[in-house]
């Protein structure tokens, strides 16, 4: 299985997840679980105008799409989510999101992910970028691909 998720802004920025099983026993925390079924992993992806990195493989936390359905529904929904919605963060992944500022037509998110999930006060690569109400709505919805479900409502707690 693999699914991939793009969340495109303006001026050619986007953000991109993918996200694919590996087999048992192939990533050191996976092996010291001793579990027999295979792991689900995600791609990371960020894209700048002059930058492109992109992190492989990485463990999420607990319910890791669902949480970021309802971050992007709500960024998408409420009228000033600058102001009411919490940071998203996932700290497995090692990725932060928040709500920089918004308009009636746009919302600009700050991404901020760990070079090294595993590491501590490790360095950072932040990606800000501008993208419309109509594809964060978009998204809260084809983002739930990356487990292969499909999400029909948005009524989780964050």
């Amino acid at each position: 299985m693999r699914d991939g998720f793009r969340l495109p802004g303006y001026g050619g920025a986007a953000v991109f997840l993918r996200s694919h099983a590996v087999p048992a026993g192939s990533l050191a925390e996976a092996a010291d679980r001793q579990t027999q079924a295979p792991t689900l992993v995600f791609d990371v992806g960020l894209l700048s105008p002059d930058h492109f990195a992109q992190y492989l493989s990485r463990l999420a936390g607990e319910d890791f799409v669902e949480r970021l359905a309802a971050f992007f529904f709500r960024a998408a929904a409420d009228f000033h989510p600058e102001q009411t919605l919490p940071t998203f963060s996932d700290e497995r992944l090692g990725l932060t999101i928040s709500v920089r500022s918004s308009t009636d037509r746009t919302v600009e998110l700050e991404f901020s992910l760990a070079e090294d999930a595993d590491t501590e006060g490790v360095e950072r690569d932040d990606l800000n970028f501008e993208t419309s109400r109509v594809v964060l709505a978009t998204s809260a919805q084809t983002v739930s691909r990356l487990t292969g479900d499909v999400a029909t409502h948005f009524d989780q707690e964050l």
